[in-house]
């Protein structure tokens, strides 16, 4: 509403300062008010922008604003003391709102609205203190409220009417005196031992103290530790707490409790309610109905299967969880074996880690990368080999269900460790963060308190002064505060280092020309350059080692020895053959081979007749000797010459052949390779083998090589 104008400039003149008799009551509370508003609150108001108002305000305008401001509030005063002189008749039937302060019509809003706001407490009637007995009146019902709703004996003074809320002006007919749960905590129902073990949250000890918080769990535990109830468990359960103990439980719980306990000691519970299970930690770790040590962890650890195969039945939310925890712990306090400590599956994780720290380290010394230099290079550099199974174990992808890699696990360690040491490399010089780092969180050190949910003794110093729980996780103790260092934050799998692991594995498949190809995914350009390279030299590689590769055929050894030997009697002399000792006469008369044909070429008339006969061998027929003529014999089985007939006949007999060799004959590993060569043909395996070193035929071919040979 706009303020006339004509009108304000009479007030500010003293002239037709009084409103006519017409105006009414409303206009003149709105005249009044808009009075006391500046010019640029009044612009404000009326049209509501600021494109009057100057961007910046400097000291000099604030000096005029206060000049302005001062030379009116001289002029209302002047006006205010005509009008009240002329008009005292009238103020005594002003309304309340008439005789407030009025602000000076140059104040600023902030000003104005402080004192109207003064103004408008001063009226208000002062506020009544509550008494002392009000204050009674108010804790009593108070008490009465935080009682619980399972106490022994129903309430007397009870202030509830049905369902409604208590009213603080509803006092109790018999107000409660004493602390809080005093009367439903009484436990007259209960057993002796646990009417005790109530006693002792409000009895004082002899020095005059009352016991809390610890000290009070561990004596209430150690009063009933061998107690059991047979007492049948509640049918409602237990209400969810956290870091609880005996005083925190009501009645029905605490009996509830020990009936459950009863039960978990003889092995027959089949639920573990969060509570209680809290509970139990507590006193097992206070050395409370087991003894310390090895015995203890043994329980923590059957409470955390059992906690875990209720939770797979979803009875048993997160117990599972803290126990780990909680055994972890024992296991450090204790100095016990660190494989009780965690699981296996985690020690392979942090083993993982700490591989893949070691190797990048490496890189960062060859490559001067952060501030290190060759100097600072690890003692024991992991292998390719040890860095692909620790990339297999962090990467969310799985290698193992990857045919190719499976089928070729050399090449892929080959290719995976090239790309991590060129992703630690790039890292190391282009980002602030390193690969490791980026993949699982950074390595901490920070302060270490065990059992931060259970109600226990600990004690005052390690057994050890540095416990290492795995490969990336030990406590230490320094100054006489323990840390836990540890060399991850995320114990997941990383997904980052999956989808590079499924690239490498696309282009592998790609370059080795595997048929099994797979879709791509889109990838950083560095990623996929580093992949392709990688790729590309190992297959180049393996290429060029194919190309130089030797390949030795064993089956085709004994033709090389019988090809040796008959190459080493051609090259022997008269000379030679002389100076040999001649060969012993056989035991026994031996057949004679077959003569060979008289029309052969390059045979002797005089070496038909085979050596085998008996007597002396003759220098003048050395190629007789198992020679080429023998072998030339068209009626030979298998190609087979007449010392080879005689060693299977003594063979096949169990009979020894030593006497058969000498001097220009093979020896008896050449000639029963020899044999087995010219064997093979029909039987398409080993005919001679060794039994406790001795030459054998086999069982199965015996019929066969006879009737081969017609012995």
């Amino acid at each position: 509403m706009d303020q006339d104008p004509m009108r304000d400039e009479r007030v500010r003149d003293g002239r037709d300062g009084t409103p006519d008799e017409g105006d009414s009551r409303a206009r003149q509370v709105l005249d009044r008010i808009m009075r006391g508003a500046s010019e640029r609150e009044r612009a404000i108001f009326s049209q509501r922008t600021f494109g009057d108002e100057p961007i910046l305000r400097t000291g000099a305008d604030l000096r005029r604003e206060r000049k302005a401001a001062a030379s009116a509030a001289s002029e209302t005063t002047s006006a205010a003391v005509h009008v009240h002189a002329t008009h005292a008749s009238r103020a005594t039937h002003a309304d309340a709102a008439d005789a407030r302060p009025v602000p000076l019509p140059g104040a600023p809003g902030r000003e104005e609205r402080a004192a109207l706001r003064r103004a408008a407490r001063a009226e208000l009637p002062p506020r009544p203190r509550p008494t002392h007995d009000d204050a009674l009146r108010q804790r009593s019902w108070l008490d009465e409220l935080d009682a619980p709703l399972d106490a022994d004996e129903p309430s007397s003074g009870w202030p509830y009417d049905g369902w409604t809320w208590p009213h603080p002006d509803a006092a109790p007919s018999r107000p409660r005196q004493g602390t809080r749960k005093t009367a439903a905590r009484a436990g007259r129902n209960l057993p002796q031992t646990l009417r005790e073990l109530r006693r002792l949250e409000t009895e004082s000890q002899p020095d005059g103290t009352r016991l809390t918080g610890i000290s009070l769990f561990v004596a209430q535990a150690r009063l009933a530790a061998g107690y059991e109830d047979d007492s049948a468990p509640s049918p409602f359960g237990v209400r969810y707490r956290y870091n609880v103990s005996y005083r925190d439980l009501s009645n029905d719980e605490l009996r509830g409790y020990f009936a459950w306990r009863t039960t978990w000691r003889a092995h027959r519970e089949d639920r573990i309610p969060y509570t209680y299970g809290h509970i139990l930690a507590a006193e097992l770790v206070n050395g409370v109905g087991v003894d310390p040590g090895m015995p203890c962890l043994k329980e923590l650890i059957r409470l955390r299967d059992r906690a875990a195969e209720l939770d797979s039945d979803g009875m048993a939310s997160g117990l599972a969880f803290d126990a780990r925890h909680w055994i972890r712990d024992y296991a450090v306090l204790h100095n016990l074996p660190a494989e009780f400590a965690t699981s296996a599956d985690e020690r392979a994780f942090a083993q993982a880690v700490a591989t893949l720290r070691t190797a990048e380290r490496a890189v960062l010394c060859e490559a001067g990368a952060r501030d290190l230099t060759p100097q600072d290079m690890p003692a024991h550099v992991p292998s390719d080999a040890d860095v692909w199974k620790a990339m297999a174990t962090l990467s969310s992808y799985n290698v193992e269900r990857s045919p190719f890699l499976r089928n070729n696990p050399q090449s892929a360690a080959a290719v995976g460790a090239a790309v991590f040491r060129a992703l630690a490399r790039h890292c190391g010089k282009r980002r602030k963060t390193n690969l490791v780092d980026g993949l699982v969180g950074w390595e901490s050190n920070v302060g270490w308190f065990p059992f931060p949910d259970l109600p226990c003794t600990l004690p005052k110093e390690l057994p050890s002064p540095t416990y290492r729980i795995d490969a990336c996780t030990r406590v230490t103790t320094l100054a006489g505060r323990w840390f836990i260092c540890r060399g991850y934050e995320h114990a997941g799998k990383s997904r980052d280092l999956g989808r590079i692991l499924r690239a490498m594995d696309r282009q592998m498949r790609e370059d080795w020309d595997d048929p099994r190809a797979l879709k791509p995914r889109p990838l950083a350009k560095y990623l996929e350059k580093i992949i392709v390279q990688a790729s590309a030299e190992e297959r180049q590689r393996e290429l060029e080692a194919e190309s130089r590769k030797i390949v030795i055929d064993l089956s085709k050894l004994g033709g090389i020895r019988a090809a040796a030997a008959t190459t080493r009697e051609a090259l022997l002399v008269d000379e030679e053959i002389e100076d040999e000792p001649a060969a012993p006469a056989p035991a026994a008369p031996v057949p004679t081979a077959q003569p060979s044909h008289a029309g052969e070429k390059g045979v002797a008339p005089s070496a038909a007749t085979s050596p085998l006969a008996g007597g002396t061998i003759s220098a003048d027929a050395p190629a007789a000797q198992g020679g080429p003529d023998d072998a030339a014999g068209g009626d030979m089985s298998c190609g087979l010459n007449g010392l080879e007939l005689e060693v299977i006949a003594r063979v096949s007999e169990g009979r020894g052949f030593s006497d058969l060799l000498g001097p220009g004959r093979p020896m008896a590993s050449v000639l029963v390779d020899s044999i087995n060569e010219k064997l093979f043909d029909e039987l398409g395996d080993t005919a001679i083998e060794y039994v406790d070193g001795e030459p054998r035929l086999v069982p199965d071919y015996v019929e066969d090589v006879r009737d081969i040979c017609g012995l």
